[in-house]
């Protein structure tokens, strides 16, 4: 699997606070925000769910894999999908950084990445009463 998701039991604003939140709690900063919904309205007058992208990134772990590897900048940030389907669940999805760093070849970056995966699996794991989907 690519990511790890959480179902909220909360409305889509808050369940983008929350995560922001958690975020943070890890370390993790939100550079960009992409409302998928408003951008589709726009570009393609096309009608989408609530659904927000963030750009995330955690500071140390960047600043460690860039100097192990100047081109991983190409991964970056860190994406984290906020959504609410249809019936009113909200969904959250975050890259698994294992995945996202696979092309990066070197015992240092192995390390760097097995560090961020457990980052952003905390993430996911403060985000409280959420579900586990699999």
């Amino acid at each position: 699997m690519y990511h790890f998701s959480q179902i909220l039991d909360t409305p889509f604003e808050q369940a983008i606070a929350q995560v922001t939140e958690a975020l943070k709690q890890e370390g993790f900063g939100v550079l960009t925000e992409i409302d998928v919904k408003a951008t589709f309205k726009r570009k393609l007058d096309a009608d989408f769910h609530p659904y927000l992208i963030l750009g995330a990134c955690h500071a140390q772990i960047a600043y460690r894999m860039l100097n192990a590897d100047d081109k991983a900048g190409v991964f970056y940030p860190c994406n984290v999908v906020v959504q609410e389907h249809p019936d009113g669940r909200v969904e959250v999805s975050a890259i698994d950084p294992a995945v996202m760093f696979q092309a990066v070849d070197s015992p240092a970056a192995k390390e760097i990445t097995d560090d961020a995966r457990q980052l952003m699996q905390a993430v996911m794991n403060r985000l409280g009463a959420a579900t586990p989907v699999a």
